[in-house]
């Protein structure tokens, strides 16, 4: 009887350090490369705790404003590397980060925690940059990197404009569906077991993290982009964040589109109103 209890004890613990390091270092997807890359000029930044990274800047002359835009879960800055092309030909410099885990970065993925740390550092080189002339700053991200923008935008209040693409509401929901789809698992007690050993190798409450426990506090202007297709983040994932979210807010749908692929879906419609948003409530320095 004590054995079998202690197998089974002993068998969750296992499956929890498995799981929550098998989504602190995801798969590397690839992403297509371009046959030519625009131009671009990469920094070296080092994050609070001692790790090197570099960030892609794209310039253009006299920028309206700067925007930071961050990739998906599995991807890499590639994936955003279109949209910030078409920013840069409205007029804003934008600045393109690969977050830990992905692309060319070790991991682990720490889900916006030390990520938000080196967006700090990111606004500081933006400013010491910009000295002469102070540059308003916003965010868009897609999928996770939407949850990162909104811990960004908490944390950072220099942040004065969010774009989400494919959000989810809150982190657990989403955990629960990948665990089911990939090993066919009900949520007790695996999905469980998971969220709290990522929480203790994170040595962080993730639900206060969440864009939905985040939303009531954050006022910036929302522009929210959401494929009604979506089988990653269902609609119904990304409805409470957007209900909460405390500031002026506005949101894109489409019917036919899955997840994070409104860009290739609709691409001058997405680069004319993200555009637009961002003339329109990014303003002075």
């Amino acid at each position: 009887m004590w054995w079998s209890l202690g197998l089974a004890g002993l068998s969750l613990v296992g499956w929890g350090a498995l799981s929550a390091r098998r989504v602190l270092y995801p798969e590397r997807q690839p992403v297509p490369t371009p046959q030519v890359l625009p131009a671009h000029t990469r920094f070296a930044l080092t994050a609070p705790d001692g790790v090197s990274f570099d960030v892609w800047l794209l310039e253009t002359p006299s920028p309206r404003a700067s925007v930071i835009l961050y990739h998906g879960y599995y991807a890499n800055r590639l994936q955003v590397l279109d949209i910030a092309q078409g920013l840069r030909e409205r007029g804003y410099e934008t600045i393109l980060v690969e977050l830990r885990g992905h692309g060319g970065r070790p991991g682990p993925c720490t889900l916006g925690i030390q990520e938000t740390e080196e967006t700090g550092v990111i606004l500081r080189w933006i400013r010491a940059r910009n000295r002469a002339h102070p540059l308003p700053v916003g965010v868009l991200g897609l999928s996770m990197g939407a949850a990162v923008a909104c811990q960004v935008a908490a944390r950072h209040p220099e942040i004065q404009a969010v774009v989400v693409d494919s959000i989810y509401s809150r982190f657990f929901p989403v955990l629960k569906r990948a665990i089911w789809h990939r090993y066919h698992l009900p949520a007790f007690p695996w999905a469980y077991v998971t969220w709290w050993s990522l929480q203790v190798m994170l040595h962080r409450r993730l639900a206060l993290l969440d864009p939905a426990a985040l939303a009531p506090r954050l006022h910036q202007p929302l522009f929210a982009i959401q494929g009604g297709e979506d089988r990653r983040v269902v609609p119904m994932l990304g409805r409470e964040f957007y209900l909460r979210w405390a500031g002026e807010k506005q949101r894109w749908s489409e019917p036919q589109v899955d997840h994070v692929r409104m860009f290739a879906s609709h691409p001058q419609a997405y680069r004319d109103r993200v555009a637009s948003f961002f003339d329109r409530v990014l303003r002075g320095g």
